[in-house]
């Protein structure tokens, strides 16, 4: 990212303080390093090219509150760190996002590929509402800052981005989250067809049990899966996980 006016928009909606641990992947050549820097009081930058982070070790050899780590941000370990501000590699975002969420951290400002960052903050009933705004949602409140124009970039890539900001929940709604990912996969992959239907097929032919019996509340039956909310999918993942043997495709 070559535009300075953007990288320091970046920082600014971080609200980075003193005192604070940021960690930055796919630091590149340090641009957006060297702004972070001087608002933190430590920033550990990765980067998994052994060329950059040579260069970057270069850059900053003389910044005692950079550190360089080369490596893979999906396979080291992770020291603490407070926040997360990077543009990192668009092919991990979805992977990356996750990784995050399992860390005790206060928010992730990060520039994401548009069309990924529309379906984080997508709303039910639209277009690029879907099992990923879901899953996200379900940890996290999710917001989208700025538009990044392609032409930020050196070289220019073919697509434009988005500044999001992601803030993990202090309090996660109690489910069990396998059978909620499971829950999800399944009920997307017909995304328009009525909830009713969908469980109705899903369930096992030789139960006596009645469905009407296993969902509160009963008005969730007559909507399409993308029009349900995410608090609407943790409590049908509540209803139904003591009854998953009647449901094959959810039972896995």
């Amino acid at each position: 990212m070559i535009d300075q006016s953007l990288l320091q928009r970046i920082v600014d909606h971080a609200a980075l303080m003193r005192g604070e641990t940021i960690l930055e992947i796919g630091a590149g050549t340090g641009n957006l390093t060297a702004v972070i820097q001087r608002h933190a009081s430590k920033v550990m930058a990765i980067e998994k090219d052994h060329r950059l982070a040579t260069l970057l070790r270069q850059r900053f050899r003389h910044n005692n509150n950079v550190e360089v780590i080369e490596g893979d941000i999906l396979k080291i370990a992770l020291p603490t760190f407070d926040k997360v501000v990077a543009t990192p590699p668009y092919n991990i975002s979805s992977k990356l996002i996750f990784l995050l969420l399992k860390k005790s951290i206060t928010s992730m400002t990060m520039v994401l590929q548009r069309e990924f960052a529309q379906r984080l903050v997508a709303d039910p009933r639209s277009a690029n509402y879907g099992r990923l705004t879901v899953t996200v949602r379900h940890k996290a409140d999710t917001e989208l800052l700025d538009f990044v124009s392609r032409k930020a970039f050196r070289p220019i890539p073919r697509v434009d981005s988005f500044i999001i900001r992601i803030v993990p929940k202090t309090q996660i709604a109690a489910v069990n989250e396998g059978f909620l990912n499971q829950m999800l996969l399944y009920l997307f992959s017909q995304r328009r067809r009525i909830l009713k239907g969908v469980l109705k097929h899903a369930m096992d032919t030789s139960t006596n049990e009645a469905l009407e019996d296993l969902v509160e509340p009963k008005d969730l039956f007559e909507k399409r899966i993308f029009q349900l909310t995410t608090p609407e999918f943790e409590s049908l993942a509540n209803c139904l996980y003591p009854q998953r043997k009647l449901f094959k495709p959810l039972n896995k």
